[in-house]
């Protein structure tokens, strides 16, 4: 095995006491044996010599290596300093590690930090304090938000602290769009069509239409035709799997490209880096929409005409298919199990002898969502593949916005967070990636709703949490009186905002839990015949947005952030649907109105049975306690200790706009 051998990794995903995940996908069938040891000792603590191999097409193989301790009972050891090496077996099973130690020395510059010899990384001691690397949207081509990958800043923030585990990233976690599958290079495409032949050889895929594939610049017709598709930058979408499953090839290995330091420079010139950050962090993936392609099950409309498409079922198959390969079987191979595994392997191999059988598989998968085994633990949302529509009617909301999640989907997570969290300090909070901003700036989401009003979802991606004032309210009911963190991205920007949610006892409530899902609990039931509008409940929300890594926020709406100020009142949704602007006081609400006669603001004290308060938000974003607006290039840092947060973001500058966050301290969110 040497250098060119390989296709992506090693890329180091699912690492926990008791198993350690390795992908390797290489040109040819290799016999491979992952095997973990203390960083500068001798003897092996796991290995994995029987990685089961996926076999994509005769020139390109998938291997796992799910590495467990070799003694019952003795775990990897926590905050120890890790590394692990890849042997080839021979005809006698004996593993021959050299190979790969001279990949890590020479190929490049390097895949280990400083004098090592091998990938290092470790693993958290329960309890302690969690540095997470967070980021999103990776697009290679762009050059407006900067010129740098930050996905660079985090190879240097290891390099600098590879030996100190208090401020060394145990994990990284990567929140969508880790790449563009419909807004694509026209220099990549060329490298993408070359690379994608050699993965399939004489194999080449057959579409299911009869119309030919375009080359490089001419598919935007072809997928709007017919596949119904809705991006306006597809000039070069992605289509076949060998297609999506070049553009990871080119996205993390710079070997795959055949003149990389050309036209994309910016990009090409750090893979270096991004390989070796990849190979020495505990990587978590989930996707966004331009994994897929944009709009992704935007709403019912969509969903229904693409499914309805031949080659929309087609191209959307690939894409996931590529997407489980390279991002989604790492981050929890017990989700699948080695009967499903051996199942999907299979299909995969044999696609060309019945490709219905894919789509099928991977249009139903459903178990896309998962945790990190880190403390607290971090909860990975799908808000694409669990959708549901506005008043859970699936087929109606022709182009409306739809829920993120359906109420049936919430379900099912509802539990896993909950036995979650019976195993983790009520003092930490409650850690979710969700691809979008919940809590967003507040303007820009007004004017989008706005303006999609007239043009129509499509223009604006109008797929916001507060799209659907129903589905928002649903999450936080369910989020109860937890204190929650959010990790996001997609805006192409980067902030951090605290939130604040009082519930009331009004009819809208009692109405919503009858729909909530079954087997959900609340704080605070109402109880009589009649609506007392007392607090019932209250929540803290954290929201850290790092985006992009690699893009830019070229829409007006989205510049407008950098000018915005915390409002000097909550928001007060009322039970008949008014938005008031005020304050909760103790015996009552003080409410700020327009008075016409004296042409100005008042404020006006009411009783709560004439408020009828529902919700009260209070939202802060751009204010002594928050990030200010981010626009360049930006990595996410976060750090999570007992009931304090820290972040911070990483871009060209270097560090920016650091805070910390006491959930003791209520000052913050009030």
């Amino acid at each position: 095995m040497n250098a060119k051998d390989i296709f992506i990794g090693p890329l180091l995903r699912r690492a926990q006491q008791d198993l350690v995940v390795i992908c390797l996908a290489t040109f040819m069938p290799i016999n491979l044996k992952f095997s973990v040891r203390e960083w500068g000792k001798d003897d092996w603590l796991g290995h994995d010599d029987t990685p089961v191999p996926i076999q994509v097409s005769a020139n390109l193989f998938f291997y796992f290596g799910r590495v467990t301790p070799i003694e019952r009972g003795r775990p990897f050891p926590v905050r120890t300093l890790l590394e692990y090496s890849i042997g080839v077996l021979d005809a006698d099973e004996n593993a021959d590690y050299a190979p790969f130690e001279t990949i890590v020395a020479t190929d490049g510059m390097g895949l280990a930090y400083g004098e090592n010899k091998l990938p290092t990384f470790f693993l958290q001691s329960p309890a302690q304090k969690l540095n997470v690397m967070y980021g999103s949207c990776r697009k290679m081509h762009d050059e407006q938000g900067g010129r740098s990958d930050a996905l660079f800043k985090g190879d240097a923030l290891i390099a600098a602290n590879f030996g100190d585990l208090d401020k060394r990233p145990a994990i990284l976690c990567l929140g969508g769009d880790q790449i563009y599958a419909d807004d694509v290079d026209p220099v990549a495409m060329k490298e993408i069509l070359a690379l994608a032949k050699r993965i399939e050889g004489a194999d080449a895929e057959k579409l299911p239409i009869a119309a030919p594939l375009p080359g490089v610049g001419g598919r935007k017709d072809f997928v709007t035709k017919y596949a119904q598709f809705t991006s306006g930058e597809s000039d070069n979408h992605l289509v076949t799997f060998a297609e999506y499953l070049a553009m990871y090839g080119l996205m993390w290995n710079v070997n795959n490209w055949s003149a990389p330091f050309g036209a994309l420079y910016s990009f090409t010139s750090t893979l270096g880096n991004v390989r070796r950050l990849l190979a020495n962090i505990p990587t978590y993936m989930i996707f966004d929409d331009h994994d897929i392609t944009d709009d992704w099950n935007l709403c019912v409309k969509w969903q229904k005409e693409v499914y309805s498409r031949l080659l929309g079922r087609r191209i959307i198959a690939n894409g996931l298919m590529a997407y489980w390969l390279a991002q989604g079987y790492g981050n929890d191979p017990d989700l699948y199990g080695d009967k499903t595994l051996f199942d999907i392997a299979d299909r995969i191999r044999d696609r060309h002898r019945q490709y219905e059988r894919v789509e099928l598989l991977f249009w139903s998968m459903r178990d896309w969502e998962f945790h990190t085994p880190t403390y607290p633990f971090i909860y990975f949302l799908d808000t694409r593949t669990k959708r549901g529509m506005k008043d859970g009617q699936r087929g109606s909301d022709e182009g409306a916005p739809a829920y993120l999640k359906s109420p049936d989907s919430w379900s099912t997570t509802k539990k896993k967070l909950d036995a979650l969290l019976k195993r983790q300090n009520r003092n930490w909070p409650l850690v979710l990636v969700a691809a979008a901003p919940v809590f967003g700036f507040k303007m820009i989401e007004e004017l989008q709703n706005a303006v999609s009003a007239v043009a129509g979802p499509y223009f604006l991606d109008l797929e916001s949490w507060s799209a659907n004032r129903r589905h928002l309210l649903l999450f936080l009911n369910l989020m109860a009186d937890r204190d929650v963190v959010i990790l996001s991205g997609d805006v192409h920007y980067a902030f951090t905002s605290t939130m604040k949610t009082v519930v009331y006892d009004d009819r809208t409530l009692r109405e919503m839990i009858k729909w909530l899902p079954s087997g959900t609990t609340l704080p605070r039931t109402p109880s009589g015949a009649s609506p007392t509008y007392e607090p019932l409940w209250s929540a803290r929300f954290l929201q850290l947005t790092s985006s992009a890594l690699k893009n830019y926020a070229s829409n007006t709406f989205t510049r407008i952030p950098a000018n915005l100020t915390t409002p000097d009142t909550a928001t007060i949704l009322t039970e008949d649907g008014r938005t008031l602007s005020g304050d909760a006081e103790s015996d009552g609400f003080a409410i700020v109105e327009w008075d016409l006669a004296e042409g100005r603001k008042v404020v006006v004290r009411k009783a709560k049975e004439e408020v009828k308060p529902g919700r009260l938000f209070r939202q802060r974003v751009n204010d002594i306690y928050n990030s200010r607006y981010v626009g360049e290039h930006n990595l996410g840092v976060a750090s999570f200790q007992d009931r304090t947060v820290t972040n911070y973001f990483y871009t060209v500058n270097g560090r920016e706009q650091e805070r910390t966050w006491n959930f003791a301290n209520r000052s913050t969110w009030d």
